[in-house]
């Protein structure tokens, strides 16, 4: 194989991580839109130390991440497991949500996200 050869497999993987960002930028703006039609204040693409999230608030400690088809790839899940051990010792909830269930339920997604909020102002209150 030349240097200037490219393996049919990583082809394919190209195509389909380039796909699935283009769904998940799709999916995000739909969140997006839906979150400000709700009165939810959470800042896009948002960085918490070398992380970053696809929405994060920060009242209430929580991060909304959007998983791609690309998050289906071994390699590309295990390079979360350290972000998700780093994000949970500094008390934020990450929310995660795939590409398909923002497209086909989004309601549903709204529905959870408002609890998780919930959730955090009633613990505030009990420390």
């Amino acid at each position: 194989m030349s240097s200037q050869t490219i393996p049919l497999y990583q082809k394919v993987s190209e195509k389909i991580i380039r796909h699935s960002l283009d769904s998940s930028i799709t999916s995000i703006d739909q969140l997006h839109q839906k979150l400000t039609e709700k009165g939810f204040h959470f800042l896009r693409n948002k960085a918490v130390k070398n992380y970053n999230f696809d929405f994060y608030c920060s009242t209430s400690k929580i991060a909304i991440e959007i998983d791609s088809y690309a998050h289906e790839f071994s390699d590309i899940y295990n390079l979360d497991a350290p972000k998700k051990l780093f994000i949970s010792s500094l008390g934020i909830t990450v929310l995660r949500f795939t590409d398909y269930q923002i497209l086909t339920d989004i309601e549903e997604i709204i529905r959870t996200i408002k609890n998780q909020i919930k959730m955090a102002k009633e613990c505030v209150y009990v420390v």
